[in-house]
């Protein structure tokens, strides 16, 4: 009888460990930018403070039919704040691609035409876009890149650069992540 119920016991801890690891999405955007509840960590946020930030990115080493994982990682970002009681409304969020990045601005029919596939970016930008996530683009990197203007999503705004996009959220109190 011991070892039915010893057998039990660590059936049931081992559902709690593997429930623990299990990531979820939403609720800000859902279907992407899964994360994982972590219990009394030790650093929290300031559920009552307003949180700028701005993520600058500049690589995309997806292939053609795979998201940009950096783009996931804002919905990661969003997501796990939120799962951890941060309001929506206190986290305003930029976005800024440029660099091999630029690709994932493309419209879904200029992608189509160029990578002979959906950008499988669009869904998620709309997602941010939705959540009040500014998504611009470099207009330096799109150009360089052979990108035609009236190809761009309409998801997606135009920066004269990324330099300046940079500069100006920084200076209006935004805080870089770079993990590129």
């Amino acid at each position: 009888m011991k070892k039915i119920t010893m057998l039990i016991i660590l059936i049931g801890l081992a559902k709690i460990n593997a429930q623990e690891s299990v990531g979820k999405t939403g609720p800000i955007i859902e279907g992407f930018g899964k994360a994982y509840l972590i219990e009394n960590a030790d650093l929290q946020l300031n559920k009552n403070k307003e949180y700028k930030v701005i993520f600058d990115i500049y690589t995309d080493k997806s292939k053609e039919n795979e998201i940009n994982p950096l783009l996931n990682t804002v919905a990661r970002y969003l997501n796990m704040h939120a799962q951890h009681g941060i309001l929506k409304k206190n986290m305003k969020v930029v976005v800024v691609l440029h660099g091999a990045a630029t690709k994932s601005a493309l419209s879904n029919n200029a992608y189509q035409n160029k990578f002979k596939t959906s950008n499988p970016n669009s869904e998620l930008i709309q997602k941010l876009k939705n959540a009040n996530v500014e998504v611009y683009v470099c207009g330096q990197s799109y150009l360089a890149n052979g990108f035609k203007l009236d190809e761009k999503s309409d998801d997606v705004k135009l920066a004269l650069s990324a330099l300046t996009a940079l500069v100006e959220y920084q200076i209006n109190g935004y805080q870089l992540i770079n993990f590129n």
